[in-house]
Formats: C-alpha cells, sequence, structure tokens
C-alpha cells in the first residue's frame, strides 16, 4: 500500500517552534505593568495622608499604566504571531486594558466606589498574569506550562 500524499507533506514538515523572544517581550511589559500598577495604590494613600502633589504624579502614573497596558496587548499578539504561542493571553491583555481604561475614568470621575474596588481587582489579575508570563514554557502543549 502506498502512503497518501499527505504523509510525505506532513513529514517534510517541520514542527512548528514556539519563538522566545515573543515571551521575554511580554514578560517584561507585564513586569512593568505591574510595577506601575502596584505604585498607584502608594501614592493614592500618600495623597489621602496630606501630600496633595501627589495627585498629580498618581494621574501620571496612570497615564503611564494605560500605555503600559495597550503595549502588552500588541506582546500577546506578538507571543501568538509570530510567536507561536497561545491566543488565549491577547483576551486577558484586552480585558486588562479595557479595565484600566475604565479605571482611570471612573478616578477622574471621583467614582471611588468603583474605583477602588476595581483597583484590587487589577493588582489581583496582574498579579496572576505574571506568574502565568513566567510559568509558561514554550512549546508546552497546554499553554500552561507544565
Amino acid at each position: 500500500m502506498l502512503p497518501s500524499p499527505d504523509a510525505e507533506t506532513e513529514a517534510e514538515t517541520p514542527p512548528r517552534v514556539a519563538r522566545r523572544w515573543p515571551l521575554t517581550v511580554l514578560r517584561a511589559c507585564t513586569c512593568v505593568l505591574l510595577l506601575l500598577t502596584l505604585a498607584q495604590p502608594v501614592l493614592a494613600g500618600m495623597f489621602i495622608t496630606g501630600d496633595t502633589d501627589l495627585l498629580d504624579v498618581h494621574a501620571l502614573n496612570a497615564t503611564l499604566v494605560s500605555v503600559m497596558s495597550w503595549l502588552t496587548v500588541a506582546a500577546a499578539v506578538t507571543l501568538w504571531r509570530p510567536g507561536g504561542g497561545p491566543a488565549w493571553p491577547i483576551g486577558l491583555t484586552l480585558l486588562i486594558a479595557g479595565l484600566v481604561e475604565a479605571q482611570s475614568g471612573f478616578g477622574y470621575a471621583r467614582q471611588l466606589s468603583l474605583h477602588i474596588p476595581l483597583g484590587v481587582a487589577l493588582v489581583a489579575g496582574l498579579t496572576a498574569q505574571t506568574y502565568w508570563v513566567f510559568a509558561h514554557r514554550p512549546g508546552s502543549p497546554t499553554g500552561n506550562g507544565s
């Protein structure tokens, strides 16, 4: 019995290898985003205790968080293509970037009943994302690092 033409093509096609640089970029972006986000409650707390100049620094840092969240989305896209990694981090980073924008809007609107809990949720979500990007191993069939 002759092998099918598809079997020959499959044998000639090398297995797809995940590239490392997109994961490194995503790790760097995620770390910077987490650090900027962790600075926000510190700046807010210092503002509340009387250093009113830090409200401007809190607002500037919010802009940096926003920019970094969108750069993290771009890094997640490069992890998927051309990196050969999983696609689901794109959705997670888009969700986080959207929540960052909502967070900023609630802050400027002085809706602290939404601003503060969403800030806590963002810190928790970014901590989980940071754990995943360092636990992930390229080429893992499940994409979870195992």
